[in-house]
């Protein structure tokens, strides 16, 4: 990837200027489901404008063009081209060629945060005062790019593609976002809720079934077979606003039952079956952290009830009930601080033949400050940089291993001391370790972190 130079020919890294952070703010799915729904909020806001005939080709079903900025630089490539803002992402039109610049378009909901850059450029000795800058505005990926745009000055396009931005990754009614905009896909995908009842049928062993909307809206979907069942309990998500309509739950376990189980759970995701293995029964489950307090003797005889209910009988077996493995992802000492907050983990003495195993997966906080240092060590010793400009490759600085063994050790141990190595070994031992205890030993496992 060619370095974009300045009028002197020289290399200027975005990381020596100074510049002023907008990031943009997560939205909690949680919380929409606490928007009062009034009629007018059910049809979805339209933006009515002109659009050149040129970039109609490359809209998607419902994209609408937002804001769009003429003459725009990609900084990462040096090539120029039209920047358009839509209801469904950032789209970078060539302007030699008129082909979308993959490097420069990202939808709106992979955007992990925006700013804006200016960066005074290089002048006469004399002229230091009537210096130029160059108005940017660089956007981090949630994928680890760094795309940079520059701007002609004094135009304002940097401003409204900004303020776009703004209002499109945090919009303030949830029908605003494009899922809902575009409405049904005349490619004839099926409803989502369709589809998890189609898998529950098959995971029932029902599959000659077969589900469709009618079904849903009757009610009627909640069929069994000996050992399981599917529960219309959060029809209205109104137990869990974060789990499906549907659960498939142990058959002996009542509605009564798992309205009183969900309250020992964080965020009321109490344990729900996501697997099914066909030849043996064991079951892999899902749920959150118990809320066990800061003694850890917090006990629930509903939720112990339906934790036991996953350990059925082994076919042709000695042992009259399978093993279940509590599979908690964190760390031990992570579990009990959580304690003092009301959470932590299970005991297996309050828990029917089961043994609790701690993966050791740190938290999302320390993944995200992981891949923060991995993005800065590929920057200093990637053949290219996140964001084209900020590597030591630029600077004329040695290469990965420069042919020098003391280099090459540095930039190994550098590497090392991201830890996203170890957070990718940690989560793919856990996983390898849950698989080998469902497919040599039958048992069932339930996962959750916190």
């Amino acid at each position: 990837m060619a370095m974009p130079r300045t009028r002197s020919g020289r290399s200027t890294s975005l990381h020596d200027s100074d510049s002023r952070l907008y990031e943009s703010e997560k939205i909690d799915a949680l919380e929409w489901t606490k928007i009062e729904v009034i009629l007018s909020s059910l049809i979805p806001r339209r933006v009515s404008r002109s659009v050149p005939l040129g970039v109609l080709q490359f809209l998607l079903e419902a994209e609408q063009v937002i804001v769009e900025g003429y003459g725009v630089v990609l900084v990462n490539t040096d090539e120029a081209g039209t920047l358009f803002v839509t209801n469904f992402r950032l789209l970078f039109l060539s302007e030699g060629s008129r082909n979308i610049i993959t490097l420069g378009t990202i939808p709106l909901a992979t955007i992990e945060k925006f700013n804006k850059i200016v960066m005074k450029l290089p002048s006469a000795p004399r002229q230091s005062d009537r210096s130029p800058s160059r108005r940017l505005l660089q956007v981090t990926g949630k994928d680890m790019r760094i795309i940079v745009f520059g701007f002609r000055p004094r135009t304002r396009q940097r401003r409204a593609v900004f303020e776009a931005l703004l209002r499109c990754t945090r919009p303030t009614r949830l029908l605003d976002l494009y899922a809902f905009a575009s409405g049904p896909s005349r490619f004839g995908n099926t409803n989502p809720r369709v589809r998890l009842l189609n898998e529950y049928f098959r995971l029932l062993g029902m599959g000659s079934y077969n589900a469709s909307i009618r079904l849903i809206e009757d009610g009627s979907f909640t069929l069994s077979n000996e050992l399981w069942r599917i529960s219309a309990v959060n029809a209205n998500y109104t137990m869990c606003p974060t789990y499906s309509f549907a659960l498939l739950i142990p058959k002996c376990i009542s509605d009564e039952e798992v309205l009183q189980a969900c309250t020992f759970r964080a965020r009321c995701r109490l344990p729900v079956i996501s697997w099914c293995h066909p030849g043996t029964g064991a079951v892999l489950s899902r749920s959150s952290q118990p809320l066990v307090g800061l003694m850890m003797n917090m006990r629930s005889n509903a939720d112990e009830k339906l934790v036991a209910a996953l350990c059925t009988q082994l076919v042709g077996a000695k042992e009259p009930r399978r093993k279940l493995y509590i599979a908690d992802a964190r760390p031990r000492k992570n579990a009990l601080a959580n304690g003092a907050m009301g959470g932590g983990s299970e005991s297996s003495s309050n828990y029917f033949q089961s043994e609790i195993v701690f993966l050791g997966i740190d938290n999302i906080h320390a993944m995200r400050d992981s891949l923060s240092r991995l993005r800065d060590y590929l920057d200093t010793h990637g053949t290219t940089s996140s964001d084209g400009m900020s590597s030591f490759l630029r600077h004329g600085g040695w290469t990965w291993g420069g042919g020098n063994l003391s280099s090459m050790s540095a930039s190994v141990s550098t590497l090392g001391d991201t830890g996203w190595l170890i957070h990718v070994h940690n989560v793919l031992a856990g996983s390898a370790w849950i698989a080998a205890r469902v497919a040599l030993e039958s048992a069932s496992v339930l996962v959750h972190c916190r």
